[in-house]
């Protein structure tokens, strides 16, 4: 019975402590995206794009257009001693350019991602390593931008 009752209190202190999560994007916000175009590596932007759709609509008075670069570069940091590649620098990297649509000002943020890892013997789990790094660098971009817009919608 105590342990039910722990549970219970515990619950209910959470339950009303006002806890709101950081990356929660709430549906009535100050401001909306019009227009979204995207240039460089295709995947990229087609992650980022699905995700700022989220933030379309045309009923609030601070709108804005949306142009972001994506680009990945993988470079090579070590080498063995046959000279193939032991580890590999990822980095991803996205230019957002918001211009408002009422008074033609613009913003510009760079969002930079890094990581480091070690090559593998087989090419095809080196492949899917690579491909689950960068889904996770994408995602962490996106809550970057999340974090951005909720301090523009503040500012504004």
């Amino acid at each position: 019975m105590i342990k039910y009752l722990k549970y219970f209190l515990i619950f209910l202190f959470l339950y009303s402590c006002g806890y709101t999560p950081i990356y929660k994007v709430d549906q009535k916000s100050n401001f909306g995206l019009d227009v979204i175009i995207f240039s460089g590596d295709k995947e990229i932007g087609r992650k980022i794009e699905k995700n700022l759709k989220k933030f379309r609509t045309n009923e609030t008075k601070n709108i804005f257009d949306v142009n972001f670069v994506g680009s990945k570069t993988q470079e090579v940091v070590t080498k063995d001693k046959k000279g193939d590649p032991s580890s590999f620098k990822l980095i991803i990297e996205v230019k957002l350019n918001l211009i408002s649509k009422t008074n033609k000002k613009t913003l510009e943020k760079k969002f930079i991602k890094e990581a480091t890892f070690d090559s593998m013997d087989n090419k095809f789990e080196l492949n899917q390593y690579t491909n689950n790094i960068e889904k996770n660098m994408i995602f962490n971009i996106l809550e970057d931008m999340n974090i951005f817009f909720n301090i523009i919608e503040n500012d504004l």
